[in-house]
């Protein structure tokens, strides 16, 4: 019998239920931060007003599931200076563009750019010049990028992985005692790929409970209930209340391309520093389409400044405690990554107040 059943709760079905079992499952004396590292999950607590909601010992706060926010600034300016240096195509999405760096942004120093919303874009306009793609994103992304090279890539054709795995992230943040996750909202969309068993391993190494949700403020809501259950109950478990669309094994077909292209790898990530096994990074026989191995690389160190955007990646600030925030620093003014992708925690606090 799983805990949903044991708590009777898909009778709670109206949110106004939903904040009175919280209510009656909280325990005020207790602290419980509850980390959610999903951009649309932040989006949909932030509009919905769901922390207001909440008892004033729950915090839920914004981790790192922007994929924009936690590309380095070492891929960004090498990919610029690569391209340029080689009279290439750089092709990356639209948020990447702007995303300051040391620098400068993309859009201000790259001299060939082309803006796509398809990774398939970037193979096509392969065709006819030469091309590095600077790829990005979690394991959603990534599934399509390596369909990629199935597809005979041409010879002029580079690629820059700057994938990242979500778990690792999570581990890594787990074991940070500045931190303190006492639990985590899991991601729906990289759940679709990676399946509910990817975060089995956190509840059961780490001792905190993981709920996988959809993004509606009432599949919000209804993991947080579920996860003060768990908590009242010391019975801390990976759940899913996604089941519509994530399943128990995930994307199996998505996962075995991803392992033809792809070897895992320690990489960088811009605010949590170098994680092991958290990248993904082309496999020695696709080498030659490599942009990292085939060029002159440079080891850049992120600089942020007065930006916070490295600790509210953490979860170690919230967005208006930087500095910068809504003063020099807004979504036409980004000084930190954390304000240009509409995923990113600043960017959407900036829209809709934390509240």
């Amino acid at each position: 019998m799983t805990i949903l059943k044991k708590t009777r709760f898909q009778e709670y079905a109206d949110p106004s239920e939903i904040i009175r079992l919280i209510n009656k499952l909280n325990t005020p004396s207790q602290s419980v931060r509850i980390m959610n590292v999903c951009g649309s999950h932040e989006h949909t607590i932030c509009r919905s007003g769901i922390r207001s909601l909440l008892p004033r010992n729950i915090e839920l706060i914004p981790g790192p599931g922007c994929p924009v926010c936690v590309t380095p600034e070492e891929d960004i300016i090498n990919a610029v200076e690569i391209s340029n240096r080689n009279g290439m195509v750089l092709a990356t999405y639209g948020d990447m563009v702007r995303v300051p760096t040391q620098a400068g942004s993309i859009r201000e120093k790259a001299k060939n750019l082309k803006i796509i919303s398809s990774c398939h874009e970037a193979l096509t306009t392969a065709k006819d010049k030469p091309v590095l793609f600077l790829s990005i994103g979690f394991e959603t992304t990534a599934a399509p990028a390596a369909s990629l090279f199935r597809m005979g890539p041409p010879s002029q054709f580079y690629f820059l992985s700057s994938h990242k795995l979500t778990k690792a992230a999570m581990k890594a943040l787990c074991e940070d005692e500045e931190v303190g996750v006492d639990a985590f909202i899991a991601p729906g969309h990289v759940s679709t790929i990676t399946g509910s068993r990817e975060w089995e391993e956190l509840s059961q190494n780490y001792g905190i409970p993981v709920v996988i949700a959809g993004f509606g403020a009432e599949d919000i809501l209804s993991s947080i209930a579920l996860i003060l259950f768990m908590l009242k109950t010391h019975n801390p478990k990976t759940e899913n209340v996604y089941k519509g669309v994530v399943k128990k094994e995930g994307n199996i077909r998505a996962q075995k391309l991803m392992k033809e292209v792809f070897d895992i790898t320690d990489t960088r990530w811009r605010g949590l520093g170098t994680i092991e096994n958290s990248g993904l990074e082309l496999k020695d026989s696709l080498s030659p389409h490599n942009a990292r191995s085939s060029f002159q690389w440079e080891r850049i160190d992120d600089e942020d400044g007065l930006c916070r955007c490295k600790d509210v990646i953490m979860g170690k600030a919230y967005p208006h405690q930087c500095p910068l925030f809504k003063k020099a620093c807004t979504p036409h003014t980004p000084k930190g990554a954390c304000m240009v992708s509409r995923e990113g925690a600043c960017n959407i606090w900036f829209r809709f107040g934390r509240w």
